[in-house]
C-alpha cells in the first residue's frame, strides 16, 4: 500500500527545516506526499507570487513532493485569520486520506507555528476509520527559543541517505532564511542537529519528531 503523507508548514522553508530529510526519504520509498504552506514567509518580502511559487516548486522537486498548495496569509499574523478559514483551506486542498501527517510543535515561539498545530488537530479529529499518525517537528530558532518548550523527540527517521538533499534545498532555495554560525539556524547547526539525532539511534544522520496521536 502506498503511504500517503501530508506535511503542514506555516511558512515556505518550514517543511525543509523541520522534516526535509524525512520527506526525501519517504519520497524515495514511493510515498505520495502533499505539502500545504500557509503564509508568504519572511523571505518573500519584495518577491512576486510567481517567484515564491517557483522557489517552492523547485524545493518540492528536489525533495520528491508529489503535490503542493500555498497561500498568501500574512507572515507572523495567522492569529488574525479565523481558525475556521484555516481549517477550510486545509480541507479544500486535501482530497485524500493521509495516513501520516507532519505538523508544527505546539510550543514553538513563532505564533504561526503554534496556530498550524492547532489547525492540524482540529481538521484531523480522531473520527476517521482509516489509519492515521500525527507527528510534530521542530524549527531551529523557534522551538528551541521557547524556554517552556517541552519537545520530546521519540520518533526517529534515519536520513543518512537523504540529509544532503535537505541541506541542498536550504543552501540553494532558502539561503535568505539561514544565519551565520553559531546561530541556531546556521547550516552547520542544522547539520549537527541531524548528526546528534543520528547518534542517539546509532546512525549517521536522523530527524526526530514528537508523537502526537496514532489511529490503527
Amino acid at each position: 500500500m502506498t503511504q500517503k503523507v501530508l506535511v503542514l508548514a506555516a511558512h515556505p522553508d518550514d517543511e525543509t527545516l523541520g522534516c526535509g530529510g524525512t520527506i526525501a526519504r519517504l519520497a524515495s520509498e514511493g510515498a505520495y506526499i502533499k505539502l500545504i504552506t500557509f503564509t508568504d514567509g519572511e523571505s518573500a518580502r519584495g518577491q512576486t507570487t510567481k517567484n515564491r511559487n517557483d522557489k517552492l516548486a523547485s524545493v518540492c522537486t528536489k525533495l520528491g513532493i508529489t503535490d503542493y498548495a500555498f497561500s498568501n496569509y500574512p507572515d507572523n499574523r495567522l492569529d488574525i485569520i479565523s481558525l475556521l478559514d484555516k481549517c477550510k483551506y486545509v480541507e479544500q486542498n486535501v482530497d485524500f486520506e493521509p495516513n501520516l501527517i507532519f505538523t508544527h510543535h505546539p510550543h514553538c515561539l513563532n505564533i504561526d507555528h503554534e496556530i498550524i498545530y492547532r489547525t492540524t488537530i482540529t481538521v484531523f479529529r480522531p473520527q476517521t476509520k482509516k489509519e492515521q499518525t500525527i507527528l510534530s517537528y521542530t524549527i531551529p530558532s523557534s522551538t528551541d527559543y521557547n524556554p517552556r518548550s517541552n519537545f520530546c523527540g521519540n520518533v526517529y527517521y534515519d536520513v543518512s541517505s537523504t540529509y544532503n538533499i535537505k541541506l541542498e534545498c536550504l543552501k540553494e532555495n532558502y539561503a535568505d532564511e539561514l544565519r551565520v554560525h553559531p546561530h541556531s539556524r546556521s547550516i552547520e547547526n542544522i547539520e549537527n542537529l541531524m548528526k546528534v539525532a543520528g547518534a542517539e539511534i546509532g546512525v549517521s544522520y536522523a530527524e526526530k519528531f514528537e508523537f502526537i496521536r496514532s489511529i490503527k
